[in-house]
């Protein structure tokens, strides 16, 4: 299971490499997590995780146990993560609403 949680990872690094941010996965004690830093504001930083929802669904994760989305959508857990990460001014980032 843990190489499916890499493989997804990856893929969700891959497409927030393309907006600027730094990634790195992490695989230990058969756990795998996704680093990610805004190369803009290093100071914006993140870990991400993969598991299952209790329906079962594999979702990405926050570390304090809210769901980004799930793994078949890369491209909104990329939006989500990136308007999480992002720093003020960011070109294209429309504030999230209070």
């Amino acid at each position: 299971m843990m190489i499916d949680a890499i493989g997804h990872l990856e893929r969700l690094g891959t497409e927030l490499e393309q907006r600027r941010f730094a990634v790195r996965v992490r695989a230990r004690g058969g756990h795998a997590m996704l680093n990610i830093t805004n190369v803009a504001a290093p100071a914006l930083a993140e870990s991400v995780f993969t598991a299952p929802d209790e329906e079962g669904a594999l979702w990405f994760w926050f570390p304090w146990q809210t769901r980004i989305g799930p793994v078949a959508d890369i491209i909104a857990a990329a939006d989500r993560i990136e308007r999480v990460l992002a720093e003020v001014g960011r070109p294209g980032h429309t504030p999230a609403a209070p």
